[in-house]
């Protein structure tokens, strides 16, 4: 929603008085290698955790839709995918520059290519097509699917997940400023991004979804309207995935009748071309919540 000019002053305090000071070394070139890179792919392996067992990479094609960095196309192609292609809208630089010095093995199999539009992958057609992670940030998801839907080969596979959901504590992705859950539902927004100012200077959003890569307010309830009507048929669906204790304990108010919405922090999902059935699949969604 645009600005509607006020200055909230005691609220705009009292977000000041909430929030940490800037971190100037998060964007740092030293932070984007070595640890930062293994700390990435500790977290993939994490992600892959709460998809389900049989989603197997081994002499499967995949496109990385949405690679940023390629750690996750990377780690497909050590998991044995005999060609992996990951592609994005900013620069694949790094992702190049990581492949090429650590695992030049792998050259062969993972191609990093950017893009503006889907489009530009061509007519190519892939056994599986990954979004991880980017869903909440797309400007409209639902030609974002239709997208993904086409690249996918007959008998393939779409798997979506994300995280966090626009009412969940931490959706308005702003934890690099306050770690105070719900914080981006409790203040204004014109309030938070005046704020957000200090934090990343170079950008100047009137509203979230104007952020460096967006924010779409995603909810569970529209995420499941749209692939309603994607015609993908649904294999497996899974909310908050996750091991910490706080995440069970968010996960156990998510079971409350109008509190689902702000309790739901992540969905993991896999789901199906219907012009062909792979035999590896089971025919009905496993529907899963917590844990894992």
């Amino acid at each position: 929603m645009q600005g509607n000019g006020k200055t909230y002053p005691i609220r705009t305090r009292l977000f000041n008085a909430v929030c940490m000071d800037p971190d100037p070394d998060e964007h740092s070139d030293e932070r984007l290698v070595g640890e930062w890179w293994q700390d990435h792919v500790a977290a993939d392996e994490r992600f892959f955790a709460r998809m389900p067992p049989d989603l197997s990479f081994e002499g499967r094609s995949v496109l990385d839709y949405g690679c940023g960095a390629g750690h996750t196309s990377v780690l497909m192609g050590l998991r044995g995918a005999r060609r992996v292609l990951g592609v994005d809208i900013q620069g694949v630089s790094l992702a190049r520059r990581e492949l090429r010095t650590h695992h030049p093995e792998l050259a062969d199999r993972v191609e990093f290519r950017q893009i503006q539009a889907a489009d530009d992958i061509g007519d190519e057609r892939f056994d599986l097509v990954l979004s991880k992670n980017s869903f909440e940030h797309v400007e409209d998801p639902e030609q974002y699917v239709a997208d993904m839907t086409r690249l996918v080969a007959p008998g393939g596979e779409l798997a979506i997940g994300f995280g966090g959901l626009w009412k969940s504590p931490y959706g308005g992705h702003v934890n690099f400023m306050t770690k105070l859950p719900w914080v981006h539902l409790l203040f204004p927004e014109e309030v938070i991004l005046r704020e957000r100012k200090r934090f990343r200077p170079d950008e100047d959003p009137t509203c979230f979804e104007e952020i460096k890569g967006g924010l779409n307010r995603m909810t569970l309830a529209r995420f499941k309207a749209i692939m309603a009507k994607s015609g993908l048929e649904p294999t497996y669906f899974a909310i908050n995935r996750n091991d910490r204790k706080i995440a069970k304990a968010l996960n156990l108010f998510s079971r409350i009748p109008g509190l689902r919405e702000y309790f739901t922090f992540s969905v993991h999902t896999v789901w199906r071309r219907r012009d062909a059935e792979p035999s590896h699949i089971s025919a009905e969604p496993r529907v899963l919540a917590g844990g894992g």
